[in-house]
């Protein structure tokens, strides 16, 4: 019965909904914000191993706006099921258009995701490229790790700190690289992040599934 327990409290879990895949039928809408960039996605789950969804990424910019989008799929590699944790890799491809290298480009993307979580601590690393013709013209990596100062009832207010390093890195520039701590707020079916990088950069994350 503890082992069924742990099980229900992963997939109930909030930092579970940040997967690009969850359960059958399951619509999820996410996003990140910031100065920099700004990230929104919309996934439907076909089956728990499969989804196809939509992006659109936006970098500010003093001139002129710089946008890509995307259509997706989305897919379950691998799943590792343990009696209070759960470990996953996704993959992601899709077709779109960019405009980040300068003029508008038909564009791929691809991304790649490993997490691994119990109800106390979580580990996540990803990656996402977009690319054209000429190669690629946006890459971008997360690491981020986080702690549940309390374990709630799966009805209750839970709460995470996290800790997220992220680089990001444009057609014909530097990588730009920061560290941000986040405090993550989840009830029912809505999930924020709220954090300020250590160069000062606010930012933040939201999740919603139905």
């Amino acid at each position: 019965m503890k082992s069924i327990l742990a099980v229900i409290g992963l997939l109930l879990s909030s930092s579970s909904w940040a997967h690009p895949v969850s359960f059958k039928g399951s619509l999820g809408i996410m996003g990140s914000q910031s100065e920099l960039l700004s990230h929104n996605q919309i996934n439907y789950s076909a089956t728990h191993r499969f989804a196809f969804g939509a992006h659109y990424l936006r970098r500010p910019n003093r001139e002129t706006d710089r946008e890509a989008g995307f259509f997706t799929t989305n897919f379950l590699l691998k799943r590792w099921n343990g009696s209070s944790y759960q470990g996953n890799i996704y993959a992601l491809q899709g077709l779109g258009g960019s405009d980040f290298s300068g003029r508008g480009r038909l564009s791929g993307v691809s991304g790649l995701q490993f997490d691994i979580e119990d109800r106390e601590l979580y580990f996540l690393a990803k990656h996402l490229e977009s690319y054209n013709g000429e190669g690629s013209d946006f890459r971008q990596s997360i690491v981020r790790a986080g702690v549940a100062p309390y374990v709630a009832d799966f009805e209750g207010i839970h709460s995470w700190l996290i800790l997220q390093w992220q680089q990001n890195q444009f057609v014909d520039e530097d990588p730009v690289r920061d560290v941000t701590p986040f405090i993550r707020v989840f009830y029912n079916n809505l999930l924020f992040e709220l954090g300020q990088s250590l160069d000062g950069v606010t930012r933040f994350n939201y999740i919603t599934h139905f």
